[in-house]
């Protein structure tokens, strides 16, 4: 089985098809092509890669574990944003951003225009990806933990106090709300926010693009996404 494929997990019954919960590092060592080329593609230095890039990586993983992605219920949702990412960021490479800026701007954003479509590949419009799920979350003694909500746990399933696995179903019922940009909120590290708030323009798109339409600015980047 490939990396990020998820394999038979969805039961019509709560007591089958459990995983358990991984740490991220687990799971992104299972994403190594992809997150390698991810980091290459960000053409930023080391320190800025481990002070921004790393804390976002391991806070996704930690949130999605092995769920499914929607549209393609084959792979996981973090292959299938990593790999969002790594399209998105070569296209960055060919890109001017904002479009018809002067080249100081150009110059002084670029670094935060490329943060910025890395980690809408990985958030952008998140909720959608949980809604087609009903989860499960089970403890280590096989107790029911009762279904997993955004707004009761903000932090997802790793989150939730005594887990250790969770088993998935369809839902059934319609989708919720949008909590798209609450949890990109809380995902994002502090040092990429204050980043993201001293440029307003950039943090404007960023915005936007969570939960709405793609701006112009970015729209191409994201053609197939």
């Amino acid at each position: 089985m490939p990396a990020g494929a998820v394999g038979l997990v969805v039961s019509a019954a709560p007591g089958a098809g459990r995983l358990p919960i991984a740490p991220a590092r687990v799971l992104l060592a299972e994403q190594a092509g992809p997150l390698e080329r991810v980091r290459a593609l960000s053409a930023c230095s080391a320190v800025q890669f481990e002070a921004v890039y790393a804390p976002l990586l391991s806070a996704l993983a930690d949130y999605v574990q092995r769920l499914p992605c929607a549209r393609q219920p084959e792979q996981t949702i973090l292959h299938a944003r990593l790999r969002a990412a790594e399209r998105a960021l070569a296209r960055r490479r060919g890109a001017i951003l904002p479009p018809d800026a002067g080249s100081e701007r150009v110059a002084r954003e670029a670094d935060l225009w490329t943060y910025a479509v890395f980690s809408l590949a990985l958030l952008r419009r998140l909720a959608r990806e949980f809604a087609p799920w009903s989860i499960v979350l089970w403890s280590a003694h096989d107790r029911p933990l009762g279904r997993w909500q955004p707004r009761s746990a903000p932090c997802g399933l790793a989150g939730v106090k005594g887990v250790a696995a969770y088993s998935l179903r369809p839902e059934t019922g319609p989708p919720g709300a949008d909590w798209t940009p609450l949890v990109a909120g809380a995902l994002l590290p502090g040092a990429a926010l204050n980043w993201l708030w001293r440029e307003p323009g950039v943090m404007s798109v960023w915005q936007q693009a969570l939960s709405s339409d793609l701006p112009p600015e970015i729209a191409p980047l994201f053609a197939d996404s």
